[in-house]
């Protein structure tokens, strides 16, 4: 692993946060203190798989981020119908011709971009070159209000935005406010029009296309991220990252309202639900 260079830099791309979730975890929050726990706990499952693909289980953009671009680039372009264009082998449809050709060649041609450092491969071009950066060369942008580093300008973005300018985006349909937008999307998607994944190998069935390859990958075909300090071997790098906070790192999660303290922030989202329920019914 590079050491870390920070670079100092004004952010100007949108893109994903992520923490540690060990299962797939709903999306409802009836609170706004409840939030930034979950939020936290989605966004590190997106960082997951929309951040890793190939054998790394990393790509910067695939599954949401380039997803969220596009559709953020058919909104603004405001185009007729007359240039709606539909993929010929599955129902995707763009008004962008460059992104139905990106399309095929990603989902249909099998088109990679192979590190040459390490076993990682990228569906673009711009992904591979993110990939270097960030797993390589160690860069990384570092918060001026606090110590967290992001590795990308766009993390670095989104991480101000929801943790130091409190920015939300309210679901239109129930309580719900997401610190992301395309975690607004995803929740509604799974929440409001059911929309589910289901495993052709068994009877799992995700509320996102990123993690049901999780679990294919974890489940399917074995594939396991060995603990460089034990023996301990996660199912995802993000179980990885969480077990040596919680293990080697002595990272812990402290209840606002008692003195429970937990090791992980799932188990502290699953303690202040079952234990302070005051803060559900302030919400209502």
């Amino acid at each position: 692993m590079a050491d870390f260079v920070f670079v100092k830099t004004e952010c100007e791309t949108v893109d994903v946060k992520e923490e540690y979730v060990e299962e797939e975890v709903p999306l409802m929050i009836t609170s706004n203190n409840e939030m930034d726990v979950k939020e936290e706990v989605l966004c590190e499952l997106k960082e997951e798989v929309a951040g890793e693909e190939s054998s790394l289980t990393e790509t910067v953009s695939n599954t949401g981020v380039r997803e969220a671009n596009i559709l953020k680039t058919q909104k603004e372009s405001k185009p007729s119908k007359e240039r709606k264009q539909q993929c010929d082998k599955c129902d995707f449809i763009t008004y962008v011709p460059n992104n139905l050709k990106r399309h095929k060649a990603v989902k249909h041609d099998g088109i990679r971009y192979p590190c040459d450092q390490c076993d990682y491969a990228a569906t673009a071009g711009s992904s591979l070159k993110i990939h270097k950066k960030v797993k390589h060369e160690g860069i990384r942008y570092p918060c001026d209000q606090c110590e967290y580093a992001a590795t990308s300008t766009g993390h670095l973005k989104s991480h101000k935005e929801s943790k130091h300018e409190g920015i939300r985006y309210p679901c239109d349909q129930c309580n719900y406010a997401a610190t992301q937008a395309c975690n607004l999307k995803y929740h509604k998607e799974s929440r409001h029009e059911n929309i589910r994944y289901n495993c052709d190998q068994c009877e799992y069935s995700a509320t996102q296309a990123s993690a049901l390859k999780t679990h294919k990958k974890a489940k399917h075909e074995g594939l396991r991220y060995p603990c460089d300090q034990c023996e301990y071997a996660a199912t995802s790098t993000v179980h990885l990252k969480s077990h040596k906070k919680a293990k080697h790192d002595g990272i812990k999660y402290p209840c606002d309202q008692c003195a429970y303290v937990a090791s992980f922030p799932r188990n502290l989202n699953r303690h202040r639900l079952s234990q302070h329920r005051d803060l559900r019914n302030n919400a209502s």
